[in-house]
């Protein structure tokens, strides 16, 4: 999870491309609005943990497909891309995405999109196996957390994956993120600052979304929710 730092112009905070292309001006200043922290070695830490949380729910499989909604500097995807068939990483930057490309240009089986922010316009119906999207919905609108859910659920092939999660608004440690948070004066609070979720709240996009098996699990800060594509449904392509 990132920590707060203002960008250079204030933006709105549905303003996902102008927001993210100030904060990733620089390599460095782009994996400290990832991590909070620029060193090398903690981004790669982060990035093996999450690699973990995503084994451990949806796991990622050889001949996988797999989408990464917010890819950032290719944090996940650089442990992620050598599991599976192909691994698509998502973001609303062009500079993340120039910074992800260098990271990962060793790495024969990424493809990399750039998004509006609010869908994955582009992605083919029923052509992934797995959609994944990690610390990202904590600077996102709530209508758009929800609009890349339904996203997932497009270009989900019948039994395909879905892993999402956000700091929890509900544990003692997403709590002390909340208070944190709300000292910054409404006129000054930065334009990607965390807004937390409840687990019922993740649960229900993906119940909305049409979603099955739905699974949650609460771990501190954070709480992960994911579940699968039915399959054999009539509106499947």
């Amino acid at each position: 999870m990132n920590t707060p730092e203002t960008s250079k112009e204030q933006h709105r905070r549905s303003q996902y491309k102008a927001v993210w292309a100030a904060l990733s001006d620089t390599h460095d200043r782009a994996k400290l609005s990832v991590t909070g922290t620029a060193e090398e070695a903690q981004l790669l830490a982060s990035g093996a943990a999450s690699l973990v949380a995503l084994q451990q729910t949806i796991g990622i499989h050889p001949g996988d497909v797999v989408l990464e909604v917010g890819c950032g500097v290719g944090r996940v995807g650089r442990h992620v891309a050598p599991l599976c068939q192909q691994w698509i990483g998502c973001d609303v930057s062009a500079n993340m995405l120039r910074f992800a490309a260098e990271r990962l240009r060793d790495l024969p089986n990424v493809e990399l999109r750039e998004i509006s922010g609010y869908h994955l316009q582009g992605v083919a119906d029923a052509s992934c196996d797995v959609v994944y999207c990690t610390v990202v919905f904590m600077h996102l609108e709530s209508w758009d957390r929800y609009n890349y859910v339904l996203e997932a659920a497009r270009v989900l092939r019948p039994g395909g994956r879905l892993y999402v999660d956000n700091v929890n608004l509900c544990s003692d440690e997403g709590w002390a993120v909340f208070e944190a948070h709300r000292r910054f004066p409404p006129d000054a609070r930065p334009p990607h600052i965390t807004e937390c979720s409840t687990p019922q709240e993740l649960e229900t996009y993906l119940k909305r979304a049409g979603f099955a098996e739905i699974q949650s699990r609460v771990e501190g800060l954070f709480v992960r929710v994911w579940g699968h594509k039915p399959k054999g449904n009539p509106d499947d392509h």
